[in-house]
């Protein structure tokens, strides 16, 4: 009998030291994901969409508090993001790919596609982050593919943005994808703003 309770108190001692030497490790691992997850994140840029405000290989620093945060298959989403015209976000993009475009259009906003512009409540945008010279063109003369992607809404030359969706586009707008091709974006794709290139 106390062989056996020299045993069990020897187990029970090994197990709390254990768990007091893993516990700041256990604590850090929590810490990181939950810091990356739902707090900020690093992204490296691939691709040239967004030129010249961002090039490729340049990394962005993302806040991703107060954005819908997606785990897994999940998607945790309590509040509608803040989003402001002109914010550059990190979003859903096709199939698992993340995307990076400028916000242009908000709810409520009337959009229309006019003459190599893009007119928000029948005003043009001033966009000083576009390259001289280039041009906007509308969906219908787009030269990429228009994509269905589920939950987001096509959209044609012209229409009003419905609540709890936004018109994104790419600064190089004649070698963007987005929202012209796949669509206007739920505030659940949202990723995150960034604030931050190097």
């Amino acid at each position: 009998m106390k062989f056996d309770s020299e045993i069990i108190r020897s187990i029970r001692l090994s197990a709390f030291n254990w768990i007091k030497l893993s516990f700041p490790i256990l604590f850090a691992i929590f810490f990181i994901l939950y810091f990356r997850i739902f707090v900020i994140q690093f992204y490296l840029i691939s691709g040239t969409s967004m030129m010249p405000s961002y090039k490729e290989n340049d990394w962005v620093l993302v806040k991703k508090w107060g954005f819908p945060a997606q785990i897994g298959p999940w998607v945790l989403y309590l509040l509608e993001p803040d989003v402001d015209r002109f914010d550059v976000l990190v979003l859903d993009g096709i199939g698992a790919e993340l995307s990076l475009k400028r916000v242009v259009g908000l709810p409520g906003d009337f959009f229309r596609f006019s003459e190599g512009r893009i007119l928000i409540n029948d005003s043009s945008l001033e966009e000083p982050f576009l390259n001289s010279g280039y041009k906007t063109q509308a969906p219908s003369a787009s030269i990429l593919p228009v994509i269905g992607v589920s939950g987001n809404i096509g959209i044609g030359d012209s229409g009003r943005i419905p609540p709890g969706y936004v018109l994104v586009l790419g600064d190089n707008r004649e070698f963007s994808t987005d929202s012209r091709n796949y669509g206007l974006i739920p505030f659940k794709k949202l990723r995150g703003k960034v604030i931050a290139s190097f």
